[in-house]
């Protein structure tokens, strides 16, 4: 492959990767942007701001534009639902994990300890350990 040929495969990857990152910035901004003004509308402040969202897969031309309305505000209002139970899962994994800790004596979880220790150094240099040849991806 010419050195012409491997600047176009890069340039192309690379703007495929950076529309990717824009893309997803745009969504979460427009997700968080909505719920903001949800809450906003919901407190009763001044008029109420107009809720954006995103549609549904197929929906852009089959809904009006008072369809769409309705659908951001439904999706507002779910995704406040959703992000109040999920933080709730995440108070009771972490209520779980600590009770089954609690189980363990003291020896056990200083081992436990040790354990996670050895396995986040191994996670930081995923090479050690391996042979010289795999660390290098030979064969």
């Amino acid at each position: 492959m010419s050195n012409v040929s491997r600047w176009k495969v890069f340039t192309v990857g690379a703007a495929i990767v950076l529309s990717s990152v824009v893309s997803l910035n745009l969504a979460l901004g427009q997700g968080k942007a909505a719920k903001g003004k949800a809450a906003a509308a919901a407190a009763g402040d001044e008029a109420p701001a107009k809720v954006k969202g995103r549609l549904p897969a197929y929906y852009k031309d089959i809904v009006d534009a008072k369809q769409k309305d309705q659908i951001y505000a439904i999706q507002a209002d779910y995704n406040t639902k959703i992000d109040a139970l999920e933080a709730q899962i995440k108070k009771l994994t972490a209520d779980r994990d600590a009770a089954v800790e609690n189980v363990l004596s003291a020896d056990q979880k200083d081992k436990l300890k040790k354990a996670r220790e050895v396995a986040a150094a191994k996670k930081k240099k995923p090479d050690a350990g391996k042979p010289a040849d795999e660390a290098k991806g030979g064969e």
